[in-house]
């Protein structure tokens, strides 16, 4: 089952269910098998108007000065910067969604055709103080938990994994 909710400001006719299986399918949820089948899964749609407290900060952010500029609502975000990568993002976090990123990948072009659409990563760094600053030195453990077909053995799937998604880096 899938269960879209939320608020959103907008004139467009938009078909939430196709957006939802379409890209579950594109996932690669297309049969029971892998937990959920696009195709045929029962889906719950309830889109509303949004709040008209939440579009009075967002509505006209194109012609308002930038002090003005309300974020609307948001779900998922970091609150600080740091130097530790390009991004300015914690290290682990690049580390982990790019690691899930390449997982997606070999799954998609088949180099690990036993893989299945769903999946976690996790990534521990050790760091030392050096003079009040925390400084990454070395990735502490790294934690893949990946659905895969019935067929492929623990051993295929370490080695599949560490051939494939070793040379992951934050740079």
């Amino acid at each position: 089952m899938v269960m879209v909710f939320g608020e959103t400001t907008t004139k467009a006719n938009v078909n939430y269910e196709k957006i939802v299986r379409d890209t579950c399918r594109g996932i690669g949820f297309t049969s029971p098998d892998v937990g959920l089948d696009a195709d045929n899964c029962k889906m719950l749609v309830n889109i509303e108007q949004q709040s008209p407290d939440i579009a009075q900060g967002v509505d006209g952010n194109l012609t308002k000065k930038p002090e003005e500029i309300g974020a609307g609502d948001q779900g998922h975000m970091f609150r600080y910067a740091t130097d530790e990568t390009p991004e300015l993002m914690p290290l682990t976090h690049v580390l982990a969604t790019k690691l899930g990123a390449k997982l997606t990948e070999v799954r998609k072009n088949k180099t690990c055709p036993w893989l299945g659409p769903d999946g976690e990563t996790q990534v521990t760094v050790e760091y030392m103080n050096d003079g009040g600053a925390m400084v990454p030195i070395r990735v502490h453990t790294v934690l893949i938990s990946t659905q895969h077909d019935e067929t492929a053995q623990n051993e295929q799937i370490a080695a599949d994994l560490k051939e494939h998604l070793d040379n992951v880096s934050a740079n």
